[in-house]
């Protein structure tokens, strides 16, 4: 857990989570979005009144009704757009101070400019990506579903939808230093994939796996048992922190990854973390 404890550094170690506050908030709105476009505690529901034959694609999609396709629809456009925005001023916050070690917001517009290139090629592609992955495998749950036994259709679903899950995260996986790549290099998408694609390769390629899927499946495994309680506001506040929680983690993840993999020498520590020593007993 090499990756996830140099970003969780990052976050909370360093200038005593001032960092992780500044980025949780700038990744809020995008959170608060994420949850009305995916709603983890909605697949309680979906389960509970789970049938098998019948369903047609958009039924499958929309989990039977538990994910309304017109609230799913603006959550992921709403999404995409608010990810544009705020991203593109979280990246060029992160990636300043990695370079010349000074961590906050020179002007709100001003970063968004900076960053916004990359940002709006890095979350175009991934979210033509996630939606190709949910369309597969609508396709899979939906031949599922022409199971008549319905614990069998159930269980063929289920693990549909967890590979579904696992795609994506092996896609961030692999292509964790995409966004990065384009920041820092200048390249263009294509390039910036490929190039991440062969540095997050091999072991490196298990190692970022790890740190990827887990924090996903704790957030995605809270969200669940949140929904089974039936409280739709409850779900939607904790989702939405805990969506808020999972783009800041993975944003910084990303851009640590590349100069760590790399090999690179950051310039974000502060003095006090190698000069800092623990007062002595008894002063």
């Amino acid at each position: 857990m090499k990756y996830f404890s140099v970003t969780t550094e990052y976050l909370f170690k360093l200038e005593k989570g001032k960092r992780f506050i500044v980025l949780f908030l700038l990744s809020l709105p995008v959170g608060i979005a994420m949850s009305f476009a995916n709603p983890i505690g909605a697949l309680y529901g979906w389960l509970k009144g789970y049938t098998a034959g019948g369903d047609s694609f958009e039924d499958v999609w929309t989990f039977l009704g538990a994910v309304p396709a017109s609230v799913s629809g603006v959550g992921i456009a709403a999404a995409f757009i608010l990810m544009l925005f705020f991203m593109s001023v979280s990246s060029t916050v992160i990636s300043r101070s990695l370079r010349v070690g000074v961590f906050g917001i020179k002007g709100v517009f001003r970063d968004f400019n900076e960053g916004f290139i990359p940002v709006l090629q890095a979350v175009f592609g991934y979210t033509v990506a996630v939606l190709l992955i949910k369309v597969v495998a609508t396709a899979l749950m939906l031949l599922a579903q022409g199971t008549l036994n319905v614990a069998l259709s159930a269980i063929l679903s289920v693990g549909f939808l967890i590979l579904a899950y696992f795609a994506v995260a092996s896609l961030m996986s692999i292509g964790i230093m995409y966004l990065p790549y384009m920041t820092f290099n200048g390249l263009n998408s294509f390039n910036a994939f490929t190039a991440a694609c062969s540095g997050a390769s091999g072991k490196t390629f298990y190692r970022m796996l790890g740190a990827v899927v887990v924090p996903m499946a704790v957030c995605f495994a809270i969200m669940f048992a949140v929904g089974v309680a039936g409280n739709r506001w409850a779900s939607l506040v904790v989702e939405s922190v805990l969506n808020s929680a999972i783009v800041t983690y993975y944003l910084t993840l990303a851009f640590l990854s590349y100069y760590e993999i790399l090999g690179l020498v950051r310039e974000d520590y502060p003095k006090d973390y190698f000069y800092y020593k623990p007062r002595r007993k008894g002063r």
